[in-house]
């Protein structure tokens, strides 16, 4: 018989029988290292909790949020025109229409994603606060990181060859093209150079620059525009009005037809094409808590409208303006070329000076969104905490890692452009497919808009046709993807499972008997210790904290967990919080749970200060999934903590679910009535503080504006005695949970 040791004055009470396994089974662990220690009960009452002062932090607005993601996206243009028009030929257009509706479905799925969890991060941030596994987010969240290196690498390149075609645009033998791939290589180098630098001056320095080259960028594509329908429209020699628009579109049709490939088979070829020219458009999500409020949708709408425009406009324009067969073999700076078809040599400069800036604009847009994601990642343990901390740090490690992957492809950057590919498109499939998961786990979050499912399911299968063309046609690639892929996940996954890692090598230290542990152990134990977490309740319901505390387990290293508890009236306090926690106390040895109550309102200033007092991230701070409207309560002012338990009826399972011990009457076996007992009020409603501090379950703190300081000697806490057979294992503190949570038990 396993039986809990209350005071002489209790007797003794049987564990509930669905405990009984775990008790049996973590007895004998109570003596071992792991054992993290007795949890207390910790009362604070009328605190000082204002809202503190931080620095002044400018919300970007509408046209700052999208020109940093709309010169990603938008100068895809670049090189998006030529491939559609060498994939599909004639029917390229019908490609760019298509990568337009698969984008105007991601705009809602975007929408309502990010505005029921606006916090930097994208996907991870989705993943993070819906699934129960922390790890499957972060190891998702290297696809992000590879298209973002992907993109910088690319870009950069793309931008220094265009410099070169404007500075020397003559035809070029080996040996100087040699040397001009040298000269790219120092341009892109600098570019990436000169965008950290950028960065590290501020958003809002950067926003600006940002600003002016997207202005620039869409004030040269009108220029072409009118300068292409006007082409088309003139006469030319012997062609009358629109007569070379005709010429051009037939001997297109016929060149295209020509290979004698299926219709089908040409769309779906030029439809993967066209859906590079949609990369950009996550972007906006991974600095979503810089933008002012209601920015996000608008820059998602924003940058649909700007990229339905140009590439199909253009598409059309190209098949109207040239020839297939000439075009083709300027592919790569295509409209460059069509500014020279329909202008002239200086519309082609102009055009290739826009292409430069807008590719390297492109540069500036990674260093903003891996920011974002990376320290988003860093404040919940998933990469270092400098990564949160200090901004400089994943700036600089992100640059340094462009530069070195510039070196290594020496300058092409075909295989890195198709390794970018598959991982943007995964990342749009997974995208959709998150967005199942919190229409299911988190149904009651507040969001912007809720989608019919045939949304997301319609855009996940175009993103995946799209994806399985891409594979086919760049299947050599694969092996390449696979290695930079694999890079990340070691570094990302090594961190995350750094303690397990520890203890192994630790454990083998042991085993070998020939090199010291302690270091290890050492490692192991500060690893655990540097920083514990907070759930916050509302009920008593021992279900979810038990979910809450499994949840911990498995995803954070630590061995402290504070369960905290804010009131405003003490009678609204659950009355068998106390019992709860105690048992999940005995019941998981290798955590320490703390529980503490909080007299205040729930919101923003109370996260704050706790996160000062204790010394916690918000990000480490979870709750069950808000419902409130409030701005007080809404998540986006919550300061970034994470939803890791689903909404439930509250008073519903209070009363009906969960079996209340302290209602039972136990009055024939001689003991006190649980609705009288140290731990709740005189009318069985609610808990008692008093009651509480003066039997020494519970220790008091006042917090003032700037200090933590204890005025209470009482050293409460859960401490039992748990009894197997002849074993008695002692708790080291006895008095508090004995006296008032283990008598409704």
């Amino acid at each position: 018989r396993v039986a809990v040791m209350a005071s002489p004055s209790l007797g003794q009470h049987l564990i509930p029988s669905s405990f009984v396994h775990k008790a049996r089974k973590n007895v004998s662990e109570l003596t071992e290292p792991k054992h993290a220690g007795w949890g207390e009960v910790v009362v604070i009452k009328d605190a000082a909790f204002d809202v503190l002062e931080e620095a002044p932090h400018h919300k970007l607005g509408e046209l700052y949020a999208t020109s940093i993601c709309g010169n990603d996206i938008t100068g895809s243009c670049f090189f998006v025109t030529g491939a559609i028009l060498s994939a599909a030929g004639i029917f390229a257009p019908v490609g760019a229409i298509l990568a337009a509706c698969t984008l105007w479905l991601y705009r809602w799925v975007y929408t309502e994603a990010v505005t029921a969890l606006p916090f930097n991060g994208g996907i991870y941030n989705i993943l993070l606060n819906t699934v129960r596994s922390k790890k499957v987010a972060g190891l998702v969240a290297t696809l992000t990181m590879l298209s973002y290196i992907a993109t910088t690498v690319v870009s950069a390149i793309s931008a220094g060859q265009y410099m070169i075609s404007i500075a020397d645009p003559n035809p070029k033998d080996q040996h100087t093209r040699d040397v001009d791939n040298e000269h790219v290589i120092y341009i892109a180098i600098a570019l990436i150079v000169a965008f950290a630098i950028l960065k590290l001056f501020g958003m809002s320095e950067s926003a600006v620059v940002a600003a002016g080259m997207f202005i620039f960028h869409l004030t040269t594509m009108a220029i072409l525009w009118v300068s292409a329908v006007v082409y088309c429209i003139m006469p030319h020699g012997e062609h009358g009005v629109f007569g070379k628009m005709v010429e051009n579109l037939k001997f297109n049709a016929e060149y295209t037809f020509q290979d004698h490939t299926p219709v089908l088979s040409d769309m779906v070829m030029g439809f993967a094409s066209a859906m590079l020219g949609v990369s950009g458009f996550e972007s906006s999500a991974n600095f979503v808590e810089e933008q002012a409020e209601g920015v996000f949708p608008k820059t998602l709408r924003n940058m649909w409208v700007a990229v339905t425009i140009l590439n199909i406009s253009f598409s059309v324009l190209c098949l109207c303006c040239t020839k297939l067969d000439e075009l083709k073999p300027e592919a790569d700076y295509s409209l460059a070329y069509l500014g020279k078809v329909t202008a002239g040599d200086w519309l082609k400069l102009w055009v290739s000076i826009d292409a430069f800036i807008v590719l390297a604009a492109a540069v500036l847009t990674s260093y903003v969104g891996i920011g974002g994601l990376a320290s988003r990642m860093g404040g919940d343990r998933v990469l270092p905490m400098a990564f949160m901390t200090r901004d400089q740090v994943p700036t600089i490690l992100f640059g340094a890692i462009c530069i070195a992957l510039v070196l290594s492809v020496n300058g092409n950057s075909q295989k890195l452009g198709a390794c970018y590919t598959f991982a943007f498109l995964v990342v749009m499939i997974l995208f959709a497919m998150s967005l199942f998961v919190l229409q299911t786990k988190r149904p009651k979050l507040p969001r912007a808009m809720q989608n019919n499912p045939v949304i997301p399911a319609l855009a996940a299968l175009l993103v995946l046709i799209a994806l399985i063309t891409s594979i086919v046609s760049n299947a050599s690639v694969l092996p390449v993807f696979a290695l930079y892929w694999g890079v990340l996940l070691f570094v990302v996954g090594g961190f995350m499972y750094r303690l397990k890692l520890v203890q192994f090598l630790a454990h083998l230290a042991r085993l070998c008997r020939c090199c010291p542990s302690g270091y290890l152990e050492r490692s192991s134990r500060r690893i655990r210790q540097e920083a514990s977490v907070v759930y916050f309740t509302k009920s008593a319901n021992i279900c979810r904290l038990n979910k809450a505390l499994m949840y911990v387990r498995q995803n954070e290293d630590t061995d402290h967990v504070r369960v905290v508890h804010v009131f405003e009236d003490e009678k609204r306090i659950p009355k068998n919080l106390v019992s709860c926690v105690g048992i999940l106390d005995t019941i998981y040895p290798s955590v320490k749970v703390d529980l503490m109550f909080i007299q205040g309102t729930f919101g923003p200033a109370v996260i704050q200060n706790l996160s000062v007092k204790l010394g916690i991230p918000p990000n480490l701070m979870f709750i069950t999934c808000p419902t409130s409207q409030e701005f007080n309560r809404r998540l986006e002012n919550l300061k970034g903590v994470r939803v890791i338990t689903g909404y439930e009826e509250e008073d519903a399972l209070e009363e009906s679910v969960m079996m209340s011990f302290a209602d039972l009457n136990m009055g024939d076996k001689g003991l006190p009535s649980p609705g009288r007992s140290l731990a709740t009020g005189e009318d069985g409603a609610g808990v008692s503080i008093s009651a509480l501090l003066a039997a020494g379950v519970a220790r008091a703190e006042e917090w003032g504006r700037d200090s933590s300081t204890p005025v209470a000697g009482a050293s409460g806490g859960f401490g039992v005695s748990v009894e197997l057979g002849e074993t008695s294992v002692p708790s080291g503190n006895t008095g508090g949970l004995s006296a008032g949570a283990l008598g409704s038990l």
